[in-house]
């Protein structure tokens, strides 16, 4: 797709004293849009009450990523604990995700109608009505108090680990991870916005990446979690409990963290906004600057008014949204949750022996995630989003490809079958949780009618053999590729561009939108990978993803420009649209590359 350097069409839109210019594919936010700050040599230093700040905030990411990874471990016991089919086993898993669709919603519309959650027993009526009413007249803004929320996903973090830890049943279980669910919609909502607007402007970018680490921190501390409560008794429910302490100590320490300026300057509040600014960047700074920055809220405030849905579905702004919501499609539908999900029943079912094994693993996989994802974030500015994005979804692809095809070489096509009619495809028998692989007879067959001591199944794995333990190795190390290549880019790419996409005014509504079809995707994968597998194999599964992948990678080789943020004109954003020799040079490079690299590891 050629680059067109006449311009396209050019759509103006005057927003009090904000103006957004957009150019087909060009767009660039002009200086008001987002006004520099003047500089101030000292706001660079990070105070102490920063790094408290941060790191109190961002508990909600680790709890975020712990409570979506520690089921990885946690469902194979679970499964056993109460007999468990895999329709029910998805259910456990998509619960979560299905929670925090809800709890997404639901802190979109306390973002809208804040009043529910600033009430104070102290108010006269009257005080109260007043207050009431200067929060609608504030409701369309998009202001919030961050802070209660914030508390609330604590303690629905909080009450959903202990019901989940303690509960006697399939429903309490599934109720429990409804709750979590919801906590990690809040949180995934609120976080983000809170440290945006409390991060001082200068370490904003770099303070709110923190948040993105801890979320993939958290999974990686789940997956240790797992490993040290995998031979306990009923341990998976002190796998889950132990999420209760971290939300503890956050919910003991938010309370004397500042409010979020921006909302003490939309109620009118403006000398605690001050203060706020004030011990957030530290007492030295000049009164000139606080001032300089209470001035830079209030004029985001008016640009953010004028913002509406009309405007945002305008052709201008149509064809971001469409980007912005491919890339979270994208992240979702190429099945990068489902290997974070399941990656110990993954594992099993590649042919580690046993669900500790399994689980051991599975450590190597969330570390990667976390590794490749600390580079993403310390490259991403100097490579550029596209750039970063196009290798890196070619690494996924690769890693789909091979993981398919080394599930082929190892299982066949093998898809559930009744009565445990596997024949000698031992890798496939044991994954049936009613069938188990007979010695004697060199076969599989229904578990109750062998001889225990004769039988391999789902707890020990297949006889070790050795074609079989080669295509193990190939099956771990293509999910390692995979995973690294996920984390490098589709993992933090669409976030950072629809954050950058949009003028300020529409930004939040767009973002919401982005954000829901990055959830409803996520239910849909997650529900249904163990009903993949049984249908089309694993083999098939996982070429399905790769399939996606590749007319996602297409999408993003064609339409998804380049971003570059400059670090002297932080705000200032350039588009470059994507040319034809763009996108020839790429063709030109990765395809033989990529053709000599799959191939061959097919055809073993």
């Amino acid at each position: 797709m050629a680059a067109k350097d006449d311009v396209e069409g050019i759509n103006k839109t005057t927003q009090g004293s904000s103006e957004s210019f957009h150019v087909g594919h060009h767009f660039q936010t002009s200086a008001k849009d987002t006004p520099e700050v003047e500089e101030v040599e000292h706001v660079e230093k990070v105070t102490w009450f920063v790094l408290a700040l941060t790191s109190c905030v961002c508990l909600s990411g680790f709890l975020f990523g712990f409570d979506t990874g520690v089921i990885s471990g946690a469902l194979q016991p679970i499964r056993d604990e109460f007999q468990l089919n895999d329709v029910l086993s998805e259910l456990i898993v998509g619960a979560t995700t299905l929670g925090a669709i809800i709890g997404g919603l639901f802190a979109g519309f306390l973002i809208t109608y804040p009043p529910y959650l600033v009430l104070r027993s102290s108010w006269t009526k009257g005080e109260y009505r007043g207050e009431l009413d200067s929060l609608y007249r504030c409701s369309t803004n998009g202001d919030i108090l961050l802070q209660p929320i914030t508390l609330l996903s604590s303690v629905v973090f909080i009450v959903g680990a202990i019901v989940i830890a303690a509960a006697p049943n399939f429903g309490v279980l599934i109720f429990g991870r409804l709750v979590v669910g919801f906590g990690v919609g809040l949180a995934s909502m609120i976080v983000p916005v809170y440290l945006s607007e409390v991060a001082p402007r200068t370490l904003r970018g770099r303070l709110t990446t923190i948040n993105v680490l801890m979320i993939t921190f958290g999974q990686l501390v789940s997956y240790l979690i797992n490993i040290a409560f995998a031979k306990t008794n009923e341990g998976w429910r002190y796998m889950f409990g132990i999420a209760a302490a971290p939300a503890l100590i956050q919910l003991c320490i938010l309370p004397f963290l500042p409010e979020s300026p921006r909302q003490l300057v939309v109620k009118g509040r403006t000398e605690q906004a001050a203060a706020a600014l004030t011990k957030i960047y530290g007492k030295s700074v000049p009164e000139s600057f606080v001032q300089s920055e209470l001035s830079q809220i209030e004029q985001s405030i008016e640009i953010s008014k004028a913002g509406t849905y009309r405007e945002l579905f305008k052709s201008y702004n149509r064809k971001p949204l469409i980007i912005s919501c491919a890339l979270q499609a994208a992240q979702q539908l190429s099945g990068f949750n489902c290997a974070m999900y399941y990656a110990a029943t993954i594992l099993h079912m590649a042919g580690f022996r046993d669900n500790s094994s399994s689980t051991y693993f599975s450590i190597v996989v969330s570390a990667t995630n976390f590794l490749f994802t600390f580079i993403a974030l310390t490259i991403i500015d100097k490579v550029g989003r596209r750039r970063i994005l196009i290798y890196s979804m070619v690494a996924m692809i690769i890693g789909l490809w091979v993981l398919g095809g080394a599930f082929a070489g190892q299982q066949g096509f093998m898809t559930a079958q009744d009565n445990c009619n596997y024949g000698t495809n031992c890798a496939r028998c044991v994954q049936d949780s009613v069938c188990s692989w007979s010695t004697s007879q060199g076969m599989c067959a229904i578990t109750s009618g062998l001889d225990p001591t004769d039988i391999f199944q789902s707890s020990t794995g297949c006889p070790p053999q050795g074609h079989d333990q080669a295509l193990t190795g190939i099956l771990f190390a293509s999910l390692i590729v995979y995973v690294a290549g996920y984390a490098l880019g589709l993992g933090n790419v669409p976030w950072l561009m629809q954050s950058e996409l949009f003028p300020l005014s529409v930004r939040g509504k767009a973002n919401g939108i982005a954000t829901a079809v990055n959830w409803s995707c996520n239910l849909v994968i997650s529900t249904s990978f163990l009903s993949m597998t049984n249908g089309v194999s694993a083999a098939g599964t996982f070429w399905f993803y790769g399939g996606l992948s590749i007319l996602f990678w297409v999408f993003a080789l064609f339409e998804v420009p380049e971003i570059f943020r400059r670090d002297s004109s932080p705000i200032h954003q350039r588009i470059i649209p994507p040319s034809s020799a763009d996108v020839e040079l790429y063709l030109a490079f990765l395809l033989p590359n990529v053709i000599n690299l799959v191939i061959p590891s097919l055809a073993y």
